[in-house]
């Protein structure tokens, strides 16, 4: 389907419902209104540019929205944020804590022409539209984030029994994208259906889905939950790996109901530390027992290489200081805490200088370094 070969019709903006089953809305739980689902969009969207745009220039006829009628009503499934703004603008009072303000009073004339005419393409079925919602959202100019993706290949694959093969081809994707986020919603579905693990109860207000498919492309993560990714199966985790892939989600995600952040506070290095701790079972255990992932991490490591890190990044902390000289005032406490410094670095310096020494057997007087 070309959007050039398409018949565009003009529909009462107050007959254009949002679609619940937008990858957008999927990880907003319990939308029930339209109220609700407007607050929502407004909230994490960018509402408001696209209300800046459409009062400056209308409504391009271009931008067509694309419904489907389902039980008689219009569906939107291509342009709920678009959809969003106009009913922003057609009703201001129901975007929560005054949003609409800021663009002061719109002219009647202006919400009357928006309200009985926005221009749409009606499509007989959702699938008829995959290919350009896809290209458009998943792999090109207008990215959805990478949960809406996922989800919107599983309903293309799954529920229109269309090829993840077919769906990559078809959105231009040649770099495996569309099945690395398939295999990750399906990991993390298998986890909210298969174990205690709650998609609901994460910790945070947001779920950061990216830090699950970028996981489980390492290769320890794999062994650790017996993943298999050259099959693009529904559930990828055995049976008997399950209770280690609840808790690598609530590691990743955290979880309300238990009281638990999740260890990992960003993707990097977040993401390798954790897949690096999973290769050394005494480093595992340290998570286990409710040792932050920092300390975990450090217990995966070789002993050098953890000296070596906090002797660099002590040289980047006092570089920091360096740099904030000129804000000393003179204040006696800082001076005695330098003191203390200095007296540790000499130490420091001292021990390591007579460690290499007996390491290599040179005399101390035929060394060049000092």
């Amino acid at each position: 389907m070309k959007k050039e070969d398409t018949i565009i019709k003009q529909v009462k903006a107050d007959d254009l419902h949002f679609d619940l089953k937008n990858p957008r809305l999927v990880e907003f739980q319990g939308l029930k209104s339209e109220d609700e689902i407007l607050n929502v969009l407004w909230k994490n969207m960018d509402i408001g540019e696209l209300v800046m745009s459409i009062l400056a220039s209308g409504f391009f006829e271009s931008e067509a929205l694309y419904v489907v009628k389902e039980d008689d009503k219009y569906i939107v499934i291509e342009g709920n944020r678009r959809l969003a703004a106009i009913k922003a603008i057609l009703h201001p009072e129901l975007v929560k804590s005054g949003g609409m303000k800021k663009f002061g009073e719109i002219s009647e004339k202006f919400r009357m022409s928006l309200a009985n005419a926005i221009p749409v393409i009606v499509m007989e079925r959702r699938q008829d539209a995959w290919r350009y919602i896809g290209f458009k959202h998943v792999n090109g100019p207008a990215k959805w984030d990478s949960f809406a993706k996922a989800q919107y290949i599983a309903l293309v694959h799954n529920e229109y029994g269309v090829a993840l093969e077919d769906i990559a081809s078809q959105i231009g994707d040649s770099n495996k994208i569309t099945v690395r986020l398939y295999q990750g919603l399906m990991l993390l579905k298998q986890a909210d259906s298969m174990t205690d693990f709650k998609i609901d109860d994460v910790y945070s207000n947001r779920l950061y889905f990216s830090h699950v498919y970028t996981a489980m492309n390492y290769e320890s993560m794999q062994k650790y939950l017996g993943l298999d990714l050259t099959k693009a199966e529904q559930y990828p985790v055995p049976q008997d790996k399950l209770e280690r892939l609840e808790e690598v989600m609530v590691w990743i995600l955290g979880s309300r109901k238990k009281s638990q952040p999740a260890v990992v506070k960003s993707q990097n290095p977040g993401i390798r530390q954790l897949c690096q701790v999973l290769e050394k079972p005494a480093a595992i255990q340290l998570l286990r027992a409710g040792n932050t992932l920092e300390v975990a991490y450090d217990g995966s490591r070789d002993g050098s290489d953890v000296f070596y890190s906090a002797i660099v990044e002590a040289q980047n902390k006092l570089q920091q200081a360096l740099g904030k000289l000129t804000y000393y005032d003179g204040n006696e406490d800082m001076l005695r805490t330098v003191i203390n410094l200095a007296d540790s670095a000499d130490f420091l310096y001292k021990a390591m200088k007579q460690k290499r020494q007996k390491t290599l057997g040179i005399d101390e007087q035929q060394r060049t370094i000092d």
